[in-house]
């Protein structure tokens, strides 16, 4: 009995592949808009199984289409000496010759299949193999808004390995007939079955396991990732760091650590915590209003200073975390600020923007030095 080998597309596997009207980004393939007529093609580097007469078995994609497209899958296969195939797989990736000459190969000794993502190669046998995915695309992108992007994914190729078929009397053992394609429908389902209960205990690997599981996580940890608040690097992050964070929760340090999170170490680096009750000093007449905006009146009233360009993003989801982990009964003022700009440099004043007063004091009589102070020696004037 053949053994059974699986052969997964990897963003390497990938980029050696011929592209027409698709762009490669990591394991997958999105249609670009200069596709003549609307046909986006690849064509797979061969793969070989280092064994004459292999009997293939079953080659499956994801795809995302727009409407009334067509998916068309193409395979060919044969036997031959390790320089035949380069030059064959040098033909088909040659950007000189026309789709429709590399198609009559795979018309006239392959197979193809027209609309399935999942599609069973039984009759192809052969040490090398060749695999052309064509998207035809009905509705063109520029005509419509909701048409989408035609993306390819997830492809995956394997040999027959153990089927069903097999463990009947060889009377009804034919290949390729009736009862063998039947069969192969549970053969797959049993296949895909017994690999994913196989790769369970990636499920619990947080770098690996889907989005549904990652929240699933949170919620065992008391958190809750309700929404599209978070994007999926910055939830496995908080998912990984979640029982730390809910030992020091209530603190000033977890506000730290949450917004290392969203906004990156650098950025936090910056960050200034303020608390109103620990604010000392007399408050001038003038700017009290404003001083209580930005830091509150009561003892509960607490600010966050983020140097950083406002982002209303940015402090949506920081604000949706700190919400669960601040302490009781505070409030919280969440402030993104820039570099100040200066007057004789080249600057646009927004409705932010202020002028300070000139006044002059004493640092010995215990004056508030607030905004932009220039000290001057006894020799040119008063301090300003």
């Amino acid at each position: 009995m053949q053994q059974k080998k699986i052969y997964t597309v990897s963003p390497t596997r990938l980029s050696m592949a011929y592209l027409e009207g698709f762009v490669q980004k990591g394991s997958a393939l999105y249609a670009t808009d200069d596709a003549g007529g609307g046909k986006h093609l690849v064509i797979l580097n061969r793969f070989c199984s280092y064994e004459k007469e292999t009997k293939w078995g079953r080659f499956c994609c994801k795809g995302g289409l727009p409407p009334n497209s067509t998916l068309r899958i193409y395979a060919f296969s044969c036997d031959a000496k390790p320089r035949q195939a380069a030059e064959l797989n040098r033909y088909f990736h040659d950007s000189s010759v026309l789709w429709s000459e590399k198609l009559a190969c795979f018309v006239r000794d392959g197979e193809q299949f027209v609309g399935h993502e999942d599609v069973l190669l039984y009759n192809l046998t052969g040490e090398y193999l060749w695999i052309a995915v064509e998207v035809e695309e009905g509705i063109r992108r520029s005509e419509t808004k909701d048409a989408g992007v035609s993306r390819l994914s997830d492809m995956r190729l394997d040999t027959q390995g153990d089927n069903f078929l097999w463990t009947f009397p060889e009377i009804y053992q034919e290949e390729g007939g009736f009862f063998h394609r039947y069969l192969s429908i549970f053969s797959s389902i049993y296949q895909d079955m017994s690999e994913q209960i196989a790769n369970l205990d990636r499920l619990l690997d947080i770098d690996e396991t889907p989005v549904p599981f990652l929240l699933e996580f949170a919620g065992w940890l008391g958190f809750s990732a309700e929404g599209d608040f978070p994007d999926e690097e910055m939830l496995r992050r908080l998912v990984k760091e979640l029982y730390g964070l809910n030992r020091i929760k209530g603190t000033k340090e977890v506000i730290r650590r949450l917004a290392d999170i969203v906004l990156g170490a650098r950025t936090c680096k910056q960050l200034l915590i303020i608390e109103r009750n620990r604010l000392e000093g007399h408050i001038p007449d003038n700017i009290r209003a404003t001083y209580q905006r930005l830091y509150g009146s009561g003892m509960h009233d607490v600010t966050i200073l983020v140097k950083h360009g406002a982002d209303e993003r940015l402090h949506s989801q920081l604000m949706y975390l700190i919400r669960q982990f601040k302490p009781a009964r505070s409030h919280i003022r969440l402030v993104f600020s820039q570099q100040c700009s200066s007057l004789d440099s080249y600057c646009y004043l927004d409705f932010n923007a202020a002028l300070s007063r000139k006044g002059h004091a004493r640092t010995d009589r215990g004056s508030r030095m607030d905004g932009t102070v220039f000290m001057r020696s006894p020799m040119q004037g008063k301090a300003d």
